[in-house]
């Protein structure tokens, strides 16, 4: 059972999200009727671990096995969604690799996914860093944890107000 709450004003989920790279490209994808991308993943499940519930999206997304090379960031995303519904999102953004680099599909391409009996469109799209400007992408923060080597921590307020640190651990 995925991990999420709804009321009529407000949705909460906890997601876990893959960045893919591939000869210098991203992988982004557009969901069912949104007319935005964003970076590939899912529902974390109720008793499953962010690494589990990665791979596990993962694999039904791309259709092939990922090994997980590092965690990039942490976010809290409050946002508003269709008929002005308040989000409110924990995530976890992990880089993640195929454990056969043949799997990859380097073209753009469509799939239809069933989602716990639900049919929904993803249409899959590859991205340099300079092509992110030509396409609406949210959301607009996890840009930054493309091409960072150290480990983020965002918390986005709409938009409005976004605090992005990096983590550092003190013994």
């Amino acid at each position: 059972m995925d991990i999420r709450i709804d009321t009529p004003q407000e949705h909460f989920k906890f997601r876990v999200v893959g960045i893919v790279e591939h000869n210098n490209k991203y992988l982004v994808v557009k969901i069912a009727d949104n007319n935005f991308y964003c970076l590939p993943g899912g529902h974390a499940e109720i008793g499953e671990d962010t690494e589990t519930a990665i791979k596990r999206e993962m694999q039904e997304e791309l259709g092939y096995p990922i090994k997980i090379k590092r965690l990039a960031g942490i976010a809290q995303n409050l946002f508003k969604g269709k008929d002005d519904k308040n989000f409110h999102e924990f995530s976890y953004y992990y880089i993640v690799e195929a454990e056969n680099k043949k799997d990859v599909n380097p073209n753009d391409y469509e799939i239809i996914e069933n989602d716990k009996g639900e049919l929904k469109k993803l249409v899959f799209k590859w991205l340099t860093i300079d092509e992110f400007r030509s396409v609406d992408f949210r959301p607009t923060f996890a840009k930054q944890m493309l091409t960072q080597n150290k480990l983020l921590h965002v918390i986005n307020k709409y938009e409005k107000d976004v605090k992005i640190e990096e983590l550092t651990f003190v013994k």
